[in-house]
């Protein structure tokens, strides 16, 4: 839990002022809360007590969540290795995602798209060619890559880098 947890403030901390208008602020604040609250639980208690099973189960969509997000450039990222990683069946996986309205695999593929976006956008990437990116992102084919940019961005990755060096360029 404390490495979860400090590598999730972490997170959070690197660009606080992004979140101000993001709308997922809310349920970030929110996730932020339960599993800080289940590290103080888990350092408070022994790790059966029901206090610390109880936390454990309510955060379990949380730590599934951020644990995926931490290794979508994992190209092995299967469900088995996500229930795995997080002591639950395969079964009991599907059934929380679906509970919270989640496909993990469109999530997956949403998660991944967006951490590409942000890195083609940002001049700190600007060495990586567009399937570079895809890989880093999780993406096994650059053509699947772009075919997916393009339906979720209506834009193809290398015009969205360059739509970012023009607007970069006009002061806005």
């Amino acid at each position: 839990m404390y490495d979860l947890v400090l590598n999730h403030l972490r997170g959070v901390w690197r660009d606080p002022g992004r979140l101000e208008g993001d709308p997922g602020a809310g349920a970030l604040a929110t996730a932020t809360n339960e599993l800080v609250r289940a590290l103080l639980v888990s350092a408070a208690h022994a790790e059966e007590s029901p206090a610390v099973r109880s936390a454990m189960d309510e955060t379990l969509l949380t730590r599934v969540l951020a644990y995926t997000r931490r290794h979508l450039a994992d190209r092995d990222l299967t469900p088995e290795r996500i229930a795995r990683e997080r002591a639950v069946s395969v079964r009991k996986l599907y059934a929380l995602l679906n509970d919270a309205g989640i496909s993990l695999e469109q999530w997956l593929i949403t998660e991944r798209l967006a951490k590409a976006r942000e890195m083609l956008t940002a001049p700190r990437y600007d060495r990586l060619t567009v399937a570079a990116v895809a890989a880093r992102c999780g993406f096994t084919s650059p053509s699947h890559f772009s075919r997916r940019f393009q339906a979720a961005y209506g834009t193809s990755p290398s015009e969205a880098r360059r739509h970012r060096d023009v607007a970069g360029s006009d002061g806005g």
